[in-house]
């Protein structure tokens, strides 16, 4: 199990994508949640195996539709160990 932030920087709608980083985080089985600080920045937290994180970082920077990710910064983060699931902040 392996840890680390998903940093989303672009022109994007929130609660939308919020919503959709939710469900492919939670089709991966990741465990976290994601914030976002306005309409240029998202950050997700997760908890998997690496290849899933990988597989979860790869699906943000492509997006959905509406989405415009510009650059996408990845950081190793400490094992929380009491995430359950995926979640909205």
């Amino acid at each position: 199990m392996n840890a680390a932030e998903i940093r989303l920087i672009g022109a994007f709608n929130p609660p939308s994508f919020k919503s959709w980083i939710c469900t492919r985080a939670r089709l991966l089985d990741l465990k976290g949640s994601v914030t976002s600080d306005g309409t240029q920045s998202i950050s997700i937290l997760v908890e998997g195996p690496q290849a899933l994180i990988d597989a979860m970082e790869m699906a943000c920077s492509l997006g959905p539709m509406d989405a415009l990710v510009d650059r996408v910064e990845v950081m190793p983060q400490a094992l929380n160990g009491q995430l359950k699931t995926f979640t909205q902040l």
